[in-house]
């Protein structure tokens, strides 16, 4: 099954998901195709266990959790989510077949397929916000999301086209420049989310100060 899985992914990266077929996959692996429908149950089958089983990159997302350790203290959170955010734009830059699979999953977006595969990608984005962001008041599912289509956009970009305003995407040194732009957004946004706590503990340590009582007018005696 893994050699069929992998298999899958040589054949995507080089035709396409649009051109992949059940007849290459069972051509590349070296298996009769009868056996890949007995696994997989056919093409759907086969695209919803690629990436189930840590093919797509649902399983860095396993090992980079793995890697970072419980309660994180305010002054490394924000290196750990740029960390994260580099790390996996660099991963997806690697994998073709990944590539591939996001844009079959935007042409048949009405599909249940795409829309199965891209809710277990996005549940192992979800456990990684729980994870890493502390404070669900800032809306870190919307942080990541806007960060994580922002590489997925610029790495899909990158095969099209050679540059975006004047970041080479074709060469080492625009993507550093992307990188150290990545860097400094979530320095930004730690130092934000900082001053904003800094600000409610001294609301809520201010003591309060009592209004003057006023005097209220005597009635003209009839």
């Amino acid at each position: 099954m893994e050699r069929i899985l992998r298999a899958m992914g040589e054949v995507m990266a080089e035709r396409g998901t649009q051109k992949a077929g059940i007849n290459a996959v069972a051509e590349r692996a070296g298996v009769n195709k009868v056996l890949i429908y007995r696994y997989f149950g056919g093409w759907e089958g086969l695209l919803e266990a690629y990436v189930q089983r840590g093919f797509f990159l649902s399983m860095f997302n396993e090992k980079f959790m793995e890697s970072v350790p419980d309660n994180l203290s305010p002054d490394v959170r924000g290196k750990v989510w740029s960390d994260y955010v580099i790390q996996l734009m660099r991963e997806f830059k690697t994998r073709k077949p990944s590539q591939e699979l996001i844009r079959w999953e935007m042409a048949h977006a009405d599909s249940e397929l795409a829309q199965r595969l891209a809710a277990f990608r996005e549940e192992s984005y979800r456990k990684l916000v729980n994870k890493l962001a502390p404070y669900p008041e800032y809306d870190p599912v919307a942080i990541a999301t806007l960060m994580i289509s922002a590489i997925t956009l610029l790495v899909l970009a990158s095969e099209q086209r050679d540059q975006i305003m004047d970041i080479n995407l074709k060469s080492e040194e625009g993507w550093q420049r992307i990188e150290k732009a990545i860097k400094r957004i979530y320095s930004g946004l730690n130092l934000a989310m900082e001053v904003e706590n800094q600000k409610k503990h001294e609301e809520q340590a201010r003591p309060e100060v009592a209004r003057p009582e006023v005097a209220q007018p005597q009635q003209a005696e009839s």
